[in-house]
C-alpha cells in the first residue's frame, strides 16, 4: 500500500515538473540553491528547512525538490593549489531532498548560515561522487552542474536539468553600507528637525 502511495506521489510530482517545464517553453529546467535557504525551480520557490541528513545525522540546510533525484554527492572544491579543499557538499538522498553542507570558516561568527557545518559528512559510498571546481571570486562563487544519467540529482524524464549551486552569497560592499548609513543619518536628522518645528 505504501509503495502505491509513493508511486502516486512520484507521478504527481513528475506531472507538476512537466507542467512547469511546458509553461516555461523550451527553457532548460533550472534549480538554483544557495547556503541561506534561497532556492527555486524555474523561478518557483523551493521549500527549505533545517533537518538531519539520514546518512550522517548532521543537521543542515535541506531543500525539498519537486522530484526524487538520483542519490549521491556533488562536492564543490575551493580554487587553489592541489589537493583542493572541499568547500561544500550537496547531497541528494533519492527521496526528493537536497542537503547543503557548507564549510564554516574559523573566522565566521554567529549567526551562521543555515548550511554551515563544523564537519563535513563522509561521502556516500553507494554512488560515485561528482567533483566540481568553484568559479568566481571568493565571497561570490559557486558551480553549475548538469547531471548525466545515474549521477547525483539526475531525474529521468527531465531533459537538460541544470543546477546552479551558489556557494558564497555576496556580502554588501563597504560602499553600499556607507551609503545606507549616511541615508539613515539624514533621515534621523530630518526627523529631529521636524520635531523641533
Amino acid at each position: 500500500m505504501k509503495s502505491i502511495k509513493q508511486s502516486i506521489k512520484t507521478l504527481t510530482l513528475t506531472g507538476i515538473v512537466f507542467a512547469i517545464g511546458a509553461g516555461a517553453g523550451l527553457a532548460q529546467p533550472l534549480i538554483t540553491v544557495d547556503e541561506l535557504g534561497n532556492g527555486n525551480f524555474n523561478g518557483n520557490p523551493l521549500p527549505s528547512f533545517l533537518s538531519p541528513d539520514p546518512f550522517s545525522g548532521i543537521v543542515t540546510l535541506t531543500y525539498r525538490l519537486p522530484f526524487l533525484g538520483t542519490p549521491g554527492d556533488v562536492v564543490l572544491l575551493e580554487p587553489g593549489p592541489t589537493p583542493q579543499q572541499t568547500s561544500d557538499i550537496l547531497r541528494f538522498d533519492g527521496q526528493g531532498n537536497l542537503y547543503f553542507f557548507s564549510e564554516r570558516e574559523p573566522t565566521d561568527v554567529p549567526p551562521f548560515d543555515p548550511a554551515d557545518v563544523t564537519n563535513f559528512p563522509p561521502l556516500l559510498t553507494s554512488s560515485q561522487p561528482v567533483f566540481l571546481q568553484e568559479i568566481g571570486p571568493e565571497g561570490n562563487n559557486g558551480a553549475t552542474y548538469v547531471p548525466n544519467p545515474g549521477q547525483p540529482g539526475y531525474e529521468p524524464g527531465i531533459t537538460g536539468l541544470k543546477y546552479d549551486f551558489i556557494s558564497d552569497v555576496p556580502e554588501p560592499s563597504a560602499g553600499v553600507l556607507t551609503i545606507l548609513g549616511g541615508a539613515m543619518l539624514l533621515v534621523l536628522k530630518q526627523r529631529r528637525q521636524n520635531k523641533r518645528n
